[in-house]
């Protein structure tokens, strides 16, 4: 179960924060708060200053309550963001007279404080901003900004230069109407000439540091400015409103779909969803960024559909634009393909996505959309392609954050060797949809049409795929329908501040949720909303990136049966939730009907096998049992890994995808090393013993009939915790932060021996249909002897293992007798009796086979470490090198041609000489290493009888 899924390391945080702080000055334009103000309008940190809190404004949470209390600090500048606040004095749930307010009439309060001295200032901070927010005795009800953020009062510096404040109306721009008066109050903070201009023209004049005087409001945009002039200092505040045209009620044509629509090269049509706004605007490049009255949204006959035909777009260029929603809300369409972020885009670096437009930096705030016509079409090679049969999965599950340290498409498209050599036939990749912040899990959505930036562009997704697709290997996303992020325009389209969560009226969320394992804001799956948005993403996915499944995280969460308090009755079999699944099984396999469906769900066993059957797969969660086993104490003889099977489980298809590890789960490597069981020299706490216990289980599943997962870095045993802080400690707080990239694993004998076996093995299941095979037992349940028996008309198979710490012996039953060969070694074992009593030490295991197929040629130097009997003295040097030519001397003791191979960390080969016939001697030879990256080499040397010698270079 995904449940706390995103984080950011420190430093990376504090570089995140940095800029969302940046972006949050910049968009402070000189606006006052509704609910708070000061005087003096422009405090500086020497001055005593009165804050008036008006609780009928901002989400208006505490209108009634008393007393009330400020909680209160301040913005510096060794703040890194508006997060984090300095000089907290007061105390949250208790009756602090330190933030008492005074009554100031009906619901305002009041209270005076010198700022340097309240908040105990350093010499070396400078206050940027008083940060508030305010409450009841106990806390429990809490008055915020109308959006639910924090109250932010800027502070001037002493003798600082001119300002200018707009202190009514409080809004930065805002829907009026004809005739309307708009009153306005402004400020300066020195004396001088004041203007009020709308549109360019003077509307009132004053001397002095006050303006104040109405507007009546006329039709059209409306820019206001208010100008004061202090000899020869000038200072400009403004704010915008709009008297909208009256909206037009027409249908959009025919097939138009909601989000962007392509008509022609200069031609894009926009439909958003929106029922109940009063006027939306689309607003950009094309629009100056302004609710300007010629790209006034339509209004469908329904009222719930608004939409509006670009003309004359710059044809193959980005455009970027947003919606303006009734004057207030800014908001990027929800079915965007690419968003912009001004707090995520400049940590993005070019390699990773080169040409990313530019955020529309002091023109708007917020997520922004970018279209763009005339786009080249994608040259698909890949045509003969096809997928591997569900039963024959074996899907590489992986985040690219923690698997290659330039987390790009085109660095994994690059590293395809080392996962085809391996012989997964599938990779499913973490979200890669846009999540929020850049270092994250992803399962934190804002948007689940749009590619995450932080892994590259679509032109890059789409060759990763197609070169996956080339090599018979199925791609599969991590999808998140479960739930939204706040910054989803699905959530602040309709939000209610004052409880922080979606409205009531939310067409897609629920304000709560309905079980008690949602993190963001839950989708309501039963709203055609919520179906036409999820359809709508998916079709996107699999016609556009050609995509071969999706795995749904949470899906037992796609219900509207609400069990809040009550987890049990959440997995209980939901007739709701399988018409929910059914039909979105239905949709997608309309689209492609060959497409991976595969469910995290957990479920009663009854609703798991219908919708097996129905043709989706469901997760297989083997982690305890394996974990158990693999640690070998006294539980583990009677720990059942039973379930990995679909058979046991009662279901007539092999949809269960079983797997031991998962992103979720500590992994075995570091349970055994850390809890791991001791008997005399047998020491699972050891590495090597501890990576010889993951090749045993290894062998008791993946020799089990169905699909199944295998997580990153696990076929080399990877053994840091999925708790590991950044600075070595181990902390739940951790859970998601970024893990080490341990491609240097490859030059430990022990793991690449681990990776050999497993590369082996999966070969195997990919060459041979023994494993399709619906004849097959298995002995799983219990003691320290475990087996599996595979029966097929062509090729049989007995996997066995000693699971317990000391050796055992009993028997095994064969299914006929003869002569059966080891896979991994080749050994022979005569059977003449189907049932054989045999011995197996402490953590043995063997794969007998009725035919001898040879362990593959080309990984056997992986599965153990051969001494080559004819080449011998091998060195390289300088090692490390960081110049042009790398030396390697080898010296010959027997006339054989010698094979040469170089290959980096993720196997890909560099560069390979094939000598002629060596006679005996020493021999020299160079590389040149000019175009060769940083990191780590391993230089192969393969003798004429095929045995080799391995050396690193660095």
């Amino acid at each position: 179960m995904t449940m706390l899924h995103f984080t950011i390391n420190s430093k990376v945080k504090r570089q995140l924060l940095s800029a969302v702080f940046a972006c949050l000055m910049l968009f402070c334009i000189p606006l006052a708060h509704a609910q708070v103000t000061c005087d003096p309008v422009f405090p500086t940190v020497e001055d005593n200053v009165t804050i008036y809190y008006d609780a009928t404004q901002g989400n208006a949470a505490l209108v009634g309550v008393a007393p009330v209390y400020a909680h209160m600090g301040v913005i510096t500048n060794l703040s890194t963001g508006p997060s984090d606040w300095k000089h907290v004095t007061t105390t949250w749930g208790t009756a602090d007279a330190v933030g008492a307010m005074q009554a100031d009439g009906t619901n305002k309060w009041k209270k005076t404080i010198n700022i340097k001295t309240f908040f105990n200032i350093q010499a070396n901070e400078t206050v940027l901003k008083l940060s508030f927010v305010f409450r009841n005795t106990a806390g429990s009800i809490v008055g915020r900004a109308a959006d639910g953020s924090d109250i932010f009062y800027d502070v001037y510096p002493v003798g600082g230069p001119l300002q200018t404040i707009i202190l009514n109306p409080t809004s930065q721009s805002f829907l009026s109407s004809v005739g309307a008066q708009i009153p306005v109050k402004a400020a300066a903070s020195k004396s001088g000439t004041l203007q009020l201009l709308d549109n360019g023209s003077q509307v009132s004049t004053a001397t002095g540091l006050n303006l104040q005087t109405t507007i009546n409001a006329s039709a059209g945009f409306h820019k206001v400015q208010f100008i004061a002039n202090a000899g020869a200092e000038k200072d400009t505040a403004s704010f915008v409103y709009v008297v909208p045209n009256n909206t037009a009620l027409q249908n959009p044509p025919a097939g138009t779909q909601l989000g962007i629509n392509y008509v022609d090269n200069q031609t894009v049509r926009l439909e958003l969803y929106a029922p109940k706004k009063q006027v939306v605007y689309a607003i950009g490049d094309f629009s100056g960024w302004q609710p300007d009255p010629g790209y006034q949204m339509k209004l469908s006959l329904d009222s719930t559909t608004w939409w509006i035909e670009l003309n004359n777009l710059p044809a193959g260029q980005p455009v970027r634009f947003q919606y303006l929603v009734n004057g207030i809300l800014r908001i990027a369409d929800p079915l965007s393909t690419l968003v912009l972020s001004a707090g995520d885009d400049p940590y993005i670096p070019p390699f990773t996505y080169p040409n990313l437009p530019a955020y529309p930096v002091g023109k708007t705030s917020g997520a922004v959309s970018v279209l763009q016509t005339a786009q080249t079409p994608f040259n698909w090679t890949a045509t003969s392609y096809q997928r591997p049969k569900k039963a024959d999965l074996v899907v590489y599950e992986l985040l690219m954050r923690d698997f290659i340290a330039r987390h790009d498409f085109n660095t994994l498209t690059d590293t395809l060797d080392y996962l085809e050599r391996l012989g997964v036939t599938a990779i499913e990749l973490m979200p890669i949809n846009e999540f929020d912040g850049n270092i994250s899990w992803g399962y934190n959505p804002g948007f689940h049409k749009a590619l995450d930036k932080y892994y590259g562009t679509a032109e890059a997704l789409k060759t990763l795929v197609d070169a996956c697709h080339a090599r018979g290997m199925a791609v599969i996303l991590d999808v998140v329908f479960n739930q939204a992020s706040g910054s989803s325009p699905l959530a602040q389209l309709y939000w209610d501040a004052a409880n922080n969560r979606p409205a009531a009226d939310n067409p897609w969320l629920n304000p709560i949720a309905k079980h008690d394992y949602n993190v963001f804001n839950d989708f309501n799956h039963e709203s055609i909303p919520t179906k036409n948005y999820v359809k709508n993403c998916l079709q996107y996915w699999l016609t556009e990136f050609k995509v071969d499944g999706f795995r749904f995280d949470l899906s037992k969460g796609f219900t509207q049966k609400n069990t809040l308090g009550n987890v049990s009755a959440w997995g209980a079999y939901d007739a709701s939730r399988i018409a929910i699944w059914k039909d979105y099984a239905n949709y997608i396999w309309s689209v492609d009907p060959q497409t991976y469906i595969i469910l995290e769900h957990f479920a009663d066993n009854t609703e798991e096998k219908e919708l097996a059957e129905y043709g989706m797969m469901l997760w297989g969660n083997m982690n305890g049992a394996y974990k158990d086993v693999g640690l070998g104490g006294g539980s583990a003889i009677n720990t059942s890994l039973n379930n990995i099977s679909y058979k046991y489980r009662n279901w007539a298809v092999p949809h269960l995808v079983g797997y031991m590890e998962s992103h979720d789960e500590e992994r075995i490597m570091v349970e055994c090393k850390n809890n791991g069981a001791v008997s005399g020299s047998y020491n699972i706490k050891s590495t090597q013993t501890a990576l010889q216990r993951i090749e045993l289980l290894n062998n008791l599943l993946y020799t089990v009939p169905g699909p199944k997962m295998l997580w990153e870095f696990g076929e080399l045993g990877y053994d840091f915790s999925i708790n590991l802080c950044e600075n070595g400690t181990i902390s739940g707080n951790c859970r998601t932060n970024p893990k080490p990239i341990r491609w240097d694993y490859n030059s430990d004998p022990a793991r690449r021996r681990l990776y050999g076996r497993l590369a082996g093995l999966l070969r195997l299941r990919k060459n041979y249909d023994l494993f399709e095979t619906t004849d097959f037992q298995i002995n799983l349940g219990s003691g320290r002897l475990r087996s599996v028996r595979l029966n097929s008309p062509t090729l049989n198979a007995v996997a066995a293992g000693n699971i317990g710490v000391i050796p055992e012996t009993g028997n095994f039953t064969f299914p006929h007798t003869g002569t059966w060969y080891d896979y991994y070694t080749g050994t022979a074992l005569d059977v003449t009796n189907t049932t054989t009593n045999l011995t197996l030490n402490q953590g043995e295991y063997r794969l007998w086979l009725d035919q001898n197929i040879p362990f593959p040629s080309d990984i056997i130097f992986l599965q153990n470490e051969e001494v080559s009997a004819l080449v011998q003295d091998v060195s390289v040097y300088p090692n490390p090198t960081s110049g042009v030519l790398c030396s390697l001397d080898f010296a010959v003791i027997d006339n054989s041609r010698i094979q040469i191979a170089v290959t980096d960390m993720t196997g890909k080969q560099i560069t390979q000489v094939q000598t002629e016939m060596l006679a005996p001697g020493d021999y020299h030879y160079e590389f040149n290493t000019t175009t060769w990256n940083a990191g780590v080499y391993f230089i192969t040397l393969r003798d004429a009888s095929g045995a080799r010698l391995t050396r690193k270079l660095v």
